[in-house]
């Protein structure tokens, strides 16, 4: 039975001065932005009926710059900002190619990247990517701000970092390097707005056709995003043989624990997570002419 709204209060602040006396009220306030999960998660019950706070308008945290090195997203930046975005599609391309299969286009018009790193599902689409870019996240509260990497932001699943008061205000990557290449992988039930049933990111740092360094993240195979720490190994220092890709793609699960739901089982998540894995460090050898 889907529960009603009608009775919800929904405030509109007019800057984050006021969103942060709002929330240290402690009134058990929620943020609304896109509203793409979460009003679907107060209509069907899973979140708790309460007031809302509604930041959608916040153009202060609506942006993506670059200095230093590194990339700047404010945490209401639309997925549509992200793919569209100049900056992001040259200095972080796989973030890019995720934004790109968020959902819709409505949802990709309404959803942003704060909202999708505080609904905490290990599907989300856009923390992959965040994992291997060593994105670290700036929470800002009445009492200061606090900086804090995205693999340290995740206690379990649904389990946030986040103190009574503090707001997600930006989120910052660092810049792929000249010598990096890297994909997004996606398997859903369907071809397009689906969610997803394995995801993941690679980035190589290559010397020619050898590897040296590599990060790889995998989504929706445990109940965070999860680096794949053996996988990474295997590459290092290696040339993409096929050997070597066949074996780094088997090592991945040694650092996942998928489960049985609806879009898959645990067989089926373990799988896949290989055979994507294999595929992408195919189609990255094949485009620097390892293969």
């Amino acid at each position: 039975m889907e529960v009603p709204l009608h009775d919800v209060d929904v405030l509109v602040p007019k800057d984050v001065t006021e969103v942060l006396r709002l929330l240290s009220s402690r009134r058990g306030f929620k943020l609304l932005a896109g509203g793409t999960d979460l009003l679907v998660q107060l209509r069907s019950g899973a979140v708790p009926k309460s007031d809302l706070i509604d930041i959608s308008g916040l153009r202060e945290l609506r942006y993506v710059k670059r200095s230093n090195g590194h990339i700047a997203i404010g945490a209401l930046t639309t997925f549509s900002e992200i793919a569209e975005s100049e900056i992001v599609k040259r200095y972080a391309p796989i973030l890019a190619e995720a934004a790109e299969t968020i959902g819709s286009v409505q949802i990709m018009n309404k959803g942003t990247i704060g909202g999708n790193i505080i609904n905490a599902s290990p599907a989300a689409d856009s923390l992959p990517p965040l994992y291997v870019l060593d994105a670290e996240l700036k929470l800002i509260s009445l009492n200061g701000t606090r900086i804090m990497g995205i693999s340290d932001f995740y206690k379990g699943y649904k389990m946030l970092e986040i103190r009574p008061g503090e707001l997600l205000a930006e989120v910052k990557l660092r810049a792929m390097g000249a010598g990096e290449v890297g994909h997004f992988f996606k398997h859903g039930l369907r071809q397009g707005d689906a969610i997803s049933v394995v995801n993941g990111a690679v980035i190589l740092d290559l010397d020619g056709d050898k590897v040296r360094n590599a990060a790889i993240a995998l989504g929706a195979v445990a109940p965070t995003v999860v680096r794949a720490p053996e996988a990474e190994k295997v590459l290092k220092g290696k040339k993409l043989r096929e050997d070597v890709m066949w074996e780094a793609s088997r090592a991945v699960l040694k650092s996942i624990s998928p489960i049985d739901d609806v879009r898959g089982s645990a067989a089926y998540r373990r799988e896949m997570s290989v055979n994507y894995l294999y595929m992408t460090l195919w189609r990255l050898a094949k485009e620097v002419g390892a293969v």
